[in-house]
């Protein structure tokens, strides 16, 4: 091997070696580099190593010495820091809609952002999967393909299933004829849905992982529609994505909810004390089984007072629960 390519390989396995076998409480020596670099047949002195380290900081890497019973380096910067990386292998864990094996080698990937034995520390303190996992092994390409077709403003053709109770996938509509105009990716409820325009029911919403066989085609979206979409407007008042009617609701609620509230919908509401313990707030929500479940969750915390139509689909829930339970 000529000289300058043995230069060369010797920075990349100075560089290598230093990434993945230190950090900041893990250090090497200049003998630990010359004992590695011998093994992989590269011999080197100690004075090119002080040259080739002060390279790859000019380079661009953080590498740093410090002295505590010997002369040591580690590497000091690196893409992301333990915390960042912890926060995204727990999001990982968190997402219902990826798969278990899709999970595993996602943090797989992230740990070798990490040195060793940070890399141990990261899989030791991770979850486990214990929340329901998606099944769809395809999930992950269709996060790329519909990305791709929204940066194309394309259409996109694909099927879309439920499964009955044998666990069976059963497709909704005929097999494949779903074919919309993808606005935005968005993350509910540890889940990703299609935002999307669609014929049947104009502006709607599909889970990611329910999707299957994503055909992006030529034809284009209409951008006159799409411009007059706005996400932010079409979310808000949703509860774990189910649509349903809008309105402005009036609920009085026990002051020790009032963090709660301010969780779920922000600090730009409109609320006011009513009495010693209690707020009113008023509130952009959409009428849906799930926003009335989650009224529910509050027992008598909470109190719908307006408006009618609402405060009836209430009443006419507990009636239902009434009699199911026979109460």
């Amino acid at each position: 091997m000529a000289k300058s390519a043995v230069q060369k390989a010797k920075l990349l396995h100075i560089y290598k070696m230093l990434y993945e076998n230190t950090d900041e409480n893990h250090v090497m020596t200049v003998n630990d580099i010359i004992r590695q670099l011998a093994s992989v047949g590269i011999n080197a002195e100690r004075k090119s190593i002080y040259d080739d380290i002060k390279v790859l900081n000019e380079l661009g890497c953080d590498i740093i010495g410090v002295k505590s019973k010997t002369y040591g380096y580690y590497m000091a910067s690196r893409e992301f820091q333990i915390p960042e990386l912890k926060l995204i292998i727990d999001a990982l864990v968190a997402a219902r809609f990826l798969t278990e094996k899709k999970t595993k080698e996602l943090i797989d990937g992230l740990c070798n952002l990490a040195s060793q034995h940070q890399k141990k520390e990261l899989v030791r303190n991770t979850g486990v999967y214990s929340k329901a996992k998606s099944k769809n092994e395809n999930v992950y390409y269709n996060i790329d393909s519909i990305n791709e077709a929204i940066s194309k403003n394309a259409k996109i053709r694909f099927s879309y299933f439920d499964y009955d109770i044998d666990k069976n996938k059963v497709y909704r509509g005929v097999k494949g004829k779903y074919k919309v105009s993808p606005y935005a990716l968005i993350w509910e409820d540890e889940c990703y849905y299609l935002v999307c325009y669609y014929e049947r029911y104009n502006v709607t919403q599909f889970k990611v992982d329910k999707m299957e066989s994503i055909e992006i085609l030529k034809e284009k979206i209409d951008m006159d529609k799409k411009e007059e979409f706005d996400l932010v407007t079409y979310t808000k008042p949703m509860f774990n994505m189910f649509k349903g009617e809008p309105v402005k609701a009036e609920i009085i609620f026990d002051m020790s909810l009032l963090n709660v509230v301010f969780d779920r919908f922000g600090l730009d509401i409109t609320v006011y004390p009513v009495g010693k313990n209690k707020f009113k707030a008023f509130l952009n929500v959409s009428i849906s089984p799930t926003f009335i479940a989650w009224l529910f969750t509050f027992g008598d915390k909470a109190q719908l007072v307006a408006p009618q139509n609402l405060v009836d689909e209430i009443k006419s829930t507990l009636n239902s629960l009434n009699k199911t339970y026979g109460c």
